[in-house]
């Protein structure tokens, strides 16, 4: 039964906030079950802990707070983190270091809302292009989204390991024909 006024899919019910310190213990929820769900193929078990242990750390609650982060809700429910930066001095590219989407709404067009949603602010910010810190699990998801691996990377993760990712670029518009 439809309800005039009533939104029809997930994504029109879909609220994006700026992320808050309150919102810390959920976002890292969302991080980790997000990452572990989809990255069992493609990372080791130690990998796996390192990253779910630097998610715990104070390091990444500076990382989501130190950024511009946001938070997908529907309702009361969490559904996605997601956070940008703006590049080095004087850089006409912003960094995406974080998409994630909670596992149980995976698939539904939230993530590419919530890059989206990012790539705009970015661009209304005059950045040209974007850079996508990418774990391995999520390279097809960006590639969706029109950017292209520059090179394989790694992050040093506070327990001393590096956990292998791809750096991935577009321009922020999407169109690869105007990236520097």
């Amino acid at each position: 039964m439809h309800v005039t006024g009533t939104p029809e899919t997930l994504l029109q019910l879909l609220e994006i906030r700026p992320l808050g310190v309150d919102d810390l213990s959920t976002a890292r929820y969302v991080i980790s079950a997000s990452f572990t769900r989809a990255a069992t193929e493609y990372y080791s078990g130690s990998e796996l802990a390192a990253f779910a242990a630097f998610v715990r750390s104070p390091q990444y609650a500076d990382l989501l707070l130190g950024n511009r982060s946001y938070a997908a809700w529907v309702g009361s429910e969490m559904v996605a983190v997601a956070a940008w930066a703006p590049g080095d001095d004087k850089s006409p590219t912003a960094r995406i270091p974080a998409v994630y989407v909670h596992p149980m709404f995976a698939g539904q067009g939230i993530g590419t809302r919530l890059t989206e949603y990012l790539a705009d602010e970015a661009a209304a910010a005059g950045y040209r292009a974007l850079e996508a810190s990418v774990t391995l699990n999520a390279t097809v998801f960006f590639e969706r989204l029109h950017f292209v691996e520059v090179r394989p990377a790694a992050w040093k993760l506070p327990s001393g390991s590096d956990l292998p990712i791809a750096l991935m670029r577009r321009s922020a518009t999407g169109r690869a024909d105007i990236m520097h």
